[in-house]
């Protein structure tokens, strides 16, 4: 971890995101009598009465046949809600409701190009008559800001201080003398959505199980042209090298390539992304509440589930108070512990009482945000030279709290949610200096900057197996 040269921030507002050819949207049923709808405004889900929101699956498959007819793709069918898809045209005439192309909420953090479709009202509810009587609403799916922090055109590789895979994470982490005591997260299962996973040479060198697959609505599951999914995974890796590793690469529909990670059954799910609304909107929009209930399902399953906190967003799955959620910190190259000015620390507005986040991983500081030297496609965007690019944020965090959680869960597989997330919380590293992105400063103790702190992996690990 040598000491290099400072560099200049570059531009991000040069990455370029295509609209999918299909519009994905999210249906939701109209719920049998005793059900819950998930809009209803006198109860909010949650996992304890998860159970009143399900409906009976040969309704579901039945509405899902009958979308079919009327030129709709379905792409999954789960007990909350379907996942689907048809030309902007067709949805357009089918739901009587024009689409425009817009950017997603707080669009001043979003690179210029990045747009979806989406209406400038309430979708109308379907007219036809075949499936009026089932279908209650439906909701286009924007596409998810990811927590990197990434830069397309890197400077060159000695300008600064930078970390490393594998060392360099796991030995600030204190993983690496968990690996020794032969604990590496063997047999743990690890899924991850994201913007795809290139088998890079450096996994093949490492010896990683490596398992690339894709969400329904998507056709190449061996390609990551923008990089984030593959490069994040290596974070997820250096903590828990021997776990079995699934990448769902996501389309247009990210709640699809979340609910096609649940049904994978892993043990731990770790995800880079999210939205910034837990505070810019005073409750959860409708469109969201698909998402909101596919991740109380995974939870209800018995999955570990971490998200990450946001890069000055206030990120929103990282607020439920069911996910374990993942703030970043600072480690200089004179091993100095800080918060960082990157990384969110909020108190959620939807959720009263949960503050973000839980714990910490590693994470970069503004401007350059370039912390991590990671392996990446040839050619994709944040390639900076020879398949490997450098770049931060909390997408980091989040993987790298997810690889200590599996750790613990080859330690002790009955550990629980919410026992893993007392574990890292009374075992991390106290942070006690330096200021968040939205303001909250560290101090000795639990805070609004960085939670509990740092993981320790060997602290949390000892707390389970002495």
């Amino acid at each position: 971890m040598a000491k290099k040269r400072k560099s200049k921030t570059a531009d991000v507002s040069s990455i370029s995101v295509e609209l999918p050819p299909e519009v994905p949207f999210e249906v939701s049923v109209i719920p049998e009598s005793g059900g819950k709808s998930a809009f209803a405004t006198d109860v909010v889900p949650g996992v304890s009465n998860l159970q009143r929101y399900r409906i009976p699956m040969d309704k579901m498959v039945e509405t899902a046949r009958r979308l079919q007819q009327k030129e709709v793709t379905v792409h999954k069918v789960t007990e909350f809600t379907i996942s689907a898809s048809c030309p902007r045209a067709k949805f357009e005439k089918l739901f009587a409701t024009k689409l425009y192309e817009k950017k997603p909420i707080r669009a001043e953090r979003m690179p210029a190009k990045y747009t979806y479709l989406a209406p400038n009202t309430r979708i109308s509810p379907p007219t036809d008559p075949d499936i009026a009587n089932l279908v209650e609403r439906v909701y286009v799916q924007p596409p998810p800001i990811f927590f990197a922090g990434e830069r397309p055109l890197p400077p060159f590789w000695n300008d600064k201080f930078r970390l490393r895979v594998p060392g360099d994470v796991a030995q600030l982490l204190r993983a690496s003398s968990v690996h020794e005591r032969g604990l590496t997260g063997r047999g743990v299962r690890v899924a991850m959505p994201d913007t795809g996973f290139y088998h890079h040479p450096y996994f093949q060198e490492q010896g990683y199980n490596f398992l690339a697959v894709a969400a329904p609505d998507v056709v190449d599951y061996t390609s990551d042209d923008f990089g984030h999914g593959t490069g994040e995974c290596a974070n997820l890796l250096a903590v828990a090298p021997s776990i079995n590793f699934i990448g769902v690469k996501m389309g247009g529909n990210l709640t699809l390539a979340f609910k096609t990670a649940v049904e994978l059954r892993p043990h731990v799910m770790t995800n880079s992304w999210g939205f910034d609304v837990d505070g810019p909107l005073p409750a959860m929009p409708n469109w969201l509440k698909p998402l909101h209930l596919a991740v109380l399902d995974a939870v209800s399953r018995g999955i570990i589930v971490c998200f990450s906190a946001g890069n000055g967003h206030h990120g929103f799955p990282g607020s439920m108070p069911e996910v374990i959620s993942a703030g970043g910190v600072l480690v200089d190259e004179n091993l100095n512990y800080s918060a960082t000015h990157y990384a969110s620390g909020f108190d959620s507005t939807w959720f009263p009482g949960r503050r973000v986040p839980d714990v910490c991983g590693l994470c970069g500081e503004l401007p350059e945000a370039d912390y991590i030297v990671l392996p990446v496609q040839s050619g994709a965007t944040l390639e900076k030279q020879g398949g490997w690019g450098a770049f931060s944020g909390t997408s980091a965090c989040s993987p790298m709290v997810a690889g200590v959680c599996a750790l613990l869960k080859e330690a002790d597989p009955s550990l629980t949610l919410e026992q893993i997330r007392s574990i890292l919380k009374y075992t991390a590293r106290d942070i006690t200096t330096g200021t968040g992105a939205l303001g909250k400063t560290a101090g000795p103790g639990p805070d609004g900057a960085t939670g509990f702190g740092l993981v320790d992996a060997d602290r949390a690990v000892q707390a389970v197996k002495p």
